[in-house]
Parts: C-alpha cells; structure tokens; sequence
C-alpha cells in the first residue's frame, strides 16, 4: 500500500532507517520505565507487608518476606544504576558501540528486573496481587511485553555482541 505523497514524512522508502535511528532512545525509554514499574511493585510489596497480619505478625517480620523484598531492592539499585551510568555514557558518545552494546544489557537488566519485582510483588501480596487495576498486577502483565518491546532479550544480547565485535 503507497501512502499519499501529501502524508509522507521523510523520504519515500526511507521509513526504516527513520525507526532504526529511534531504537536507542526508545530502549532507554524502555529501561528507565522498566525501573519505575519495579519501583512501583516493590513500594506496593513493602506498604502491604508493613500493614498484613498472618499468624500474629506483620507480613514484613517473616523473615521470607523480608529477603523477598531485600532481593527486589538489590535488583532494583543495581538497575537503577546501571541505567543512570548507560545514559550518562550515551550521552558523551552516542553511536559508541561499547555504550550501544551497554544499552542493549541495560534494556535486558532493567525489563527481567521489573519482572522479577512484578513476580514478588504479585507473591508478597497473595490474593490481592491479582485484583484487576492495582499496580502490582497491571505491572505483571506488561512485564513480558517489554521484555520483548524495543527487541527481544535474544535479539539484545546478540546486539550487544555484535557491537563488541564478540
């Protein structure tokens, strides 16, 4: 189908390279809302842990709660982390293939992060991790959508590879 010459953008047969060029800003995007899900998951995790009694103690005394949501902490710093330092390197240098090849790890780290903190969550919160509209289970099921979104996890270590000559 040919798109009327008065509603192009760009040049005819160039749309491609046009998404091509967005692909980094868009999985930095993508990296950076990932960390805010989980964020989010873990603010909700954490809020019904402190409040929920089971067996005559708040959820957050069993100490399997507490790992559970020390894990989603680490998880979430070091994703954090890693993608304030990836943007910072973008920024500098942003065709640099060492900081393309970061970014792709940084998409992957940052999307099985908000899964992770998605799954505990979900967990932490029992039943009331699935009600339809709460936070932790709209979370979870975007979780595999951005995994996939801006390119796959295979599709990003491969990137990744490639732009360390590996």
């Amino acid at each position: 189908m040919r798109v009327p010459a008065a509603n192009l953008i760009g040049e005819e047969n160039r749309g491609f390279g046009y998404i091509m060029r967005n692909f980094n800003a868009e999985r930095l995007g993508m990296s950076a809302s990932a960390v805010g899900f989980a964020q989010a998951c873990l603010e909700d995790a954490l809020a019904w842990a402190r409040e929920r009694k089971t067996f005559g103690q708040r959820l957050i005394e069993h100490q399997a709660i507490r790992h559970k949501l020390i894990d989603m902490q680490t998880r979430l710093h070091a994703a954090r982390a890693l993608l304030y330092d990836t943007a910072w390197k973008l920024q500098q240098a942003p065709r640099e293939p060492r900081w393309i090849a970061q970014l792709a790890m940084t998409k992957n780290f940052a999307t099985d992060t908000m899964q992770f903190c998605a799954d505990a969550a979900v967990q932490t919160l029992g039943g009331a991790g699935f009600i339809r509209g709460g936070r932790a289970e709209r979370v979870y099921r975007e979780a595999k959508v951005m995994q996939i979104g801006g390119g796959s996890t295979e599709i990003m270590k491969d990137l990744a590879a490639r732009q360390l000559d590996w």
